[in-house]
């Protein structure tokens, strides 16, 4: 399926269309990786070589660029490990990648661009020994990364103050409601006192980019079969919660772009009651790009 393809079903195709179509097929007895290859219940894009390089490039700037040894934490990885072989590239001495499952392609061949595209690049890392790997575990191995699909659990399970930069990528709106407090302690006591973190955060539905997801009273939306079931789970957190979330871990929260909406895309009685009285400039709120500092140990 082609992009443009997809990119037209996500126009066209109504969000409660889109919503019975992932319940159902979320029930066939078809591995999810097989949806995964034709595009459905995709976690990311990282498997693009370009974009992979660039959102690391991103996140690590935004950082300071930390110089070579630096330790680094991926959020969500998705179907792709490539930040391990990126972060790599760019001189960290090693990390870690958590995952609230096992996504990632573990075929060789598919890092085999992403490996190609850096070594095109001035100033990376001598990548030869990586494309001497056979399979993704001695890839993993040689840029010493480790993978961790068990969420929460993942993070906790990390030292105290070992991470240099943490990031991630449209990735923090889907960590589980009663997990989000949680999370941010963790990120909280696993970042390093220098640290820093930078995340992208995408407050528009999964279904039409609008905010549908808030049609929904919370008992409906966080049933285990429906939504987080099925491929279009988000917290439905806005902008404000996740910052006081944050805050309330420690961290001194900067927020360095805040995309809005010209108005709020639905009109406010289309909304569960517990959403009708959030203020217009959360509502209003599409994107933001922030970084995490700490203020406390």
């Amino acid at each position: 399926m082609s992009g443009d393809t997809k990119a037209s079903l996500h126009t066209f195709v109504p969000w409660w269309a889109k919503i019975a179509a992932k319940v159902t097929l979320a029930r066939l007895p078809v591995p999810m990786r097989a949806w995964h290859r034709i595009g459905l219940f995709a976690p990311g894009f990282m498997r693009d070589p370009d974009y992979a390089i660039r959102v690391f490039e991103t996140h690590w700037k935004r950082a300071g660029a930390p110089g070579s040894g630096f330790t680094y934490l991926e959020l969500g990885p998705g179907e792709s490990l490539a930040t391990a072989v990126v972060a790599w590239a760019f001189g960290a001495g090693g990390g870690v990648l958590v995952d609230a499952g096992d996504f990632a392609v573990r075929d060789i061949a598919a890092y085999r661009p992403l490996l190609a595209r850096l070594a095109e690049r001035p100033g990376m890392r001598d990548l030869r020994s990586l494309q001497a790997c056979g399979s993704v575990d001695a890839l993993l191995a040689a840029v010493n990364a480790r993978v961790r699909t068990d969420g929460l659990r993942g993070l906790a399970s990390l030292a105290s103050d070992s991470v240099d930069l943490a990031f991630s990528q449209a990735v923090l709106e889907h960590v589980p409601l009663a997990e989000f407090a949680a999370t941010a302690r963790e990120l909280h006591r696993i970042q390093r006192p220098s640290g820093i973190a930078s995340h992208r955060i995408d407050f528009k539905d999964h279904l039409q980019a609008s905010l549908n997801n808030l049609r929904f009273a919370q008992p409906s939306w966080e049933r285990p079969w429906f939504a987080r079931r099925s491929g279009f789970y988000t917290n439905r957190l806005r902008f404000s919660e996740i910052k006081a979330a944050f805050e309330n871990a420690g961290f001194w929260v900067s927020v360095l772009a805040q995309d809005r909406w010209d108005a709020i895309p639905l009109p406010r009685e289309s909304f569960a009651a517990e959403f009708r009285a959030l203020s217009d400039d959360d509502l209003r709120t599409s994107g933001a790009d922030i970084l995490l500092t700490k203020t406390s140990q």
